[in-house]
C-alpha cells in the first residue's frame, strides 16, 4: 500500500509528513480516506466527513445538553488524527498554543484535544491546497494599504 501512494501521491505525502503531529500512517490514512483531498472545496467540508464537527442536542427551549462531536465519519481515521494530536500538542507550535490557550480557559483536554485535530485537518488541507511543504514560522503576506 506504501509503496502505491508512493507512486500515486508521493508529493502529497511529503507535504503531509512535513506538518508536525502528521507521521507516516497517518498520512497515508489521510490519502486514503479522503482520496487526496480531491472532492473538497474547504477544510470544514473534511472536518465534516471524518465526524469531527461539533453536533448540539437541543429540544425546545428546556432541553439542552453537552455538545459533542458527531461521529458519522470514519473511526479509524478519527482513532489515528487523535494520536497525531498527541504528537502536534507537544511539536507543532499553532496547536500547542491552540491547546493551552483552551485549558487555560477550561475547557476539558477532550475537548481541546478534539481541536487540535481540527487544527490539524486546517493545516493539512491548507498545505495540499498550495501545493507547499509546511513552514514552521509562516506569515501569511499582508495586503499593501495606501
Amino acid at each position: 500500500m506504501e509503496e502505491l501512494i508512493e507512486e500515486e501521491n508521493g508529493a502529497l505525502k511529503e507535504q503531509l509528513e512535513s506538518i508536525p503531529g502528521i507521521g507516516p500512517k497517518t498520512s497515508l490514512l489521510l490519502i486514503v480516506a479522503l482520496r487526496g483531498f480531491e472532492n473538497f472545496q474547504n477544510y470544514k467540508q473534511v472536518i465534516s466527513y471524518l465526524g469531527l464537527s461539533p453536533r448540539i442536542y437541543e429540544s425546545g427551549s428546556s432541553v439542552r445538553g453537552k455538545a459533542k462531536i458527531c461521529k458519522m465519519g470514519m473511526a479509524e481515521v478519527r482513532k489515528c488524527l487523535y494520536m497525531a494530536a498527541r504528537s502536534a500538542k507537544l511539536y507543532n507550535k499553532t496547536c500547542k498554543e491552540l491547546y493551552e490557550r483552551l485549558r487555560k480557559k477550561g475547557k476539558a483536554h477532550r475537548v481541546a484535544m478534539i481541536a487540535v485535530v481540527n487544527k490539524l485537518l486546517k493545516q493539512a488541507f491548507a498545505i495540499v491546497e498550495a501545493g507547499n511543504l509546511y513552514e514552521k514560522d509562516y506569515q501569511p503576506k499582508q495586503l499593501e494599504t495606501k
